[in-house]
């Protein structure tokens, strides 16, 4: 009887296994919106393999094209993790021969995903060693008298930092700050805690992101754009002339992304004195500040100056890789202290993500597509531009920004005579709207980063992300048409 007993204690255990694993079979047969995704997913991938390429286009091409828009929809639906996805693009672009398997591979290590990387540590950190939490105080008390008020100097200060700096810094340097100001609003236990830390993450988003394109210090792609335009055209863009072109979007962008957020996020009534409150014991506890809060201040000051100064001679991610390492060698930071602060998973998606979009570039995939989508619209200026700004925004939020700048603008660039313009306006549309993105990881570290903290989704990022893309192309929109003829940059 024991032994019948014991049987049936293993079969229900196992068989409660089995179904917390789940059951394979329900990956095709359920009718969930996941699954769904991964059948017309397989089914494409199938149907690559045998299905000829069009006129014009190569079948790496073709079979690229293909790739990127299964890759792009499992990002999309999060059907799969990230971190799977980014393994799965660079293993079928291996797989269906679009490039050599060594040179697939070898593009996992772009300087990007090491900026990251070096990110990562110097969070962990700026967290461990307790800074983070006197930086948090600080901004507590001079915008903390308020959920709205404090929302407003998050995106502020992210937005001005950015435009002197690179956005991807800036992200990096703000986020232990900002998530001790959500750890602290979540010990509250307030209901309206979490909704409001989503607010504030965001705000450091959309603050980085948007100050990143007002000047040349925002990030890679604008230097890039005005190299490819002078190359190509022998026309160039001072840092001033940047700055004024792309005045309009840059400043109207930040009161309508902090209106945004605080009527989602930033009305609750959430008790802002007891983060204060609860930020002040725990400095209190810390008393003075500590050698390694010193020597972890000095790397990330001595870090945030080389950004800065020496941004155009040295690669960002190997100042954040220097700087990580500099942590290790004073015994600032052990690798235990790291590891829970290391999403691995980020790296791997965002590998994968540049491999791709290297891919449709090698292959001649990109050019392509853009050129089909944009000969039409040879002889009207204004379309042409609209819809180069339309189709920017649109690959950024799945491939990094100065991949699609290095794709567009030599197409654009190529159309400019079909249509009468000069290079100067594409440059500007295409690089303008390739920083501004609010809803995929793959296309800003900023983005990325923020969702490791785990407290944000593809979804949540996409319920005002995609307001704040419709918003920003039509304020490049209303630039183009009225701002760019004052300045003389196009003509009427």
């Amino acid at each position: 009887m024991t032994q019948l007993q014991d049987r049936s204690l293993r079969r229900a255990r196992t068989r409660a296994r089995l179904a917390r694993l789940g059951n394979p079979n329900r990956v095709f047969w359920e009718s969930s919106w996941n699954s769904l995704v991964l059948q017309l997913a397989v089914l494409s991938l199938l149907i690559l393999a045998v299905l000829p390429a069009p006129p014009g286009l190569g079948q790496a091409g073709f079979r690229t094209l293909g790739i990127f828009v299964v890759c792009f929809s499992l990002w999309i639906s999060a059907a799969l993790p990230f971190a799977i996805t980014g393994l799965l693009a660079l293993s079928l672009l291996s797989l269906y021969r679009v490039l050599p398997s060594s040179e697939v591979f070898s593009l996992f290590g772009n300087s990007a995903v090491f900026f990251i990387l070096g990110a990562f540590i110097l969070a962990a950190a700026i967290m461990k060693s307790g800074l983070s939490k006197r930086v948090a105080l600080w901004i507590l008390s001079r915008f903390g008298r308020s959920p709205g008020l404090l929302l407003f100097g998050v995106i502020t200060i992210s937005w001005f930092f950015s435009l002197l700096m690179s956005e991807h810094a800036v992200a990096a340097a703000l986020l232990p700050v900002i998530l001790e100001l959500v750890a602290a609003a979540e010990r509250t236990e307030h209901p309206e805690a979490h909704r409001y830390s989503q607010g504030l993450l965001l705000a450091m988003t959309y603050g980085t992101v948007i100050g990143g394109t007002g000047t040349l210090l925002g990030g890679a792609r604008a230097p890039l754009a005005i190299a490819i335009l002078q190359g190509s055209t022998g026309e160039t863009l001072g840092f001033f002339e940047w700055s004024r072109a792309v005045f309009p979007v840059t400043l109207g962008l930040l009161p309508i992304g902090f209106l945004l957020l605080y009527f989602k996020y930033g009305r609750g009534h959430l008790p802002v004195s007891a983060l204060h409150d609860t930020l002040s014991e725990q400095t209190r506890e810390q008393g003075a500040m500590s050698s390694t809060e010193w020597g972890t201040a000095g790397v990330f000051l001595a870090t945030v100056a080389a950004w800065v100064l020496l941004g155009h001679q040295v690669d960002l991610a190997t100042v954040a890789i220097l700087s990580a390492v500099s942590l290790f060698v004073f015994r600032l930071v052990s690798w235990r202290d790291t590891e829970e602060y290391v999403n691995w998973g980020i790296l791997l998606m965002y590998g994968g993500a540049i491999a791709v979009g290297q891919a449709m570039s090698a292959t001649g995939a990109a050019p392509w597509l853009a050129h089909h989508l944009l000969s039409w619209t040879a002889g009207t200026p204004f379309l042409l531009l609209a819809l180069l700004a339309l189709i920017a925004g649109l690959l950024t939020e799945g491939m990094s920004s100065a991949a699609v700048v290095a794709l567009l603008l030599p197409l654009g660039i190529g159309l400019a005579g079909e249509s009468a313009l000069a290079g100067t306006p594409i440059a500007l549309a295409i690089a303008l709207a390739a920083g501004l993105v609010f809803i995929f990881p793959t296309g800003a570290p900023a983005v990325a980063l923020v969702l490791t903290s785990g407290r944000l989704t593809i979804r949540d990022m996409a319920t005002t992300g995609l307001v704040m893309f419709g918003v920003s192309w039509a304020l490049i929109v209303l630039t183009i048409r009225f701002w760019w003829p004052y300045l003389g940059v196009l003509s009427q």
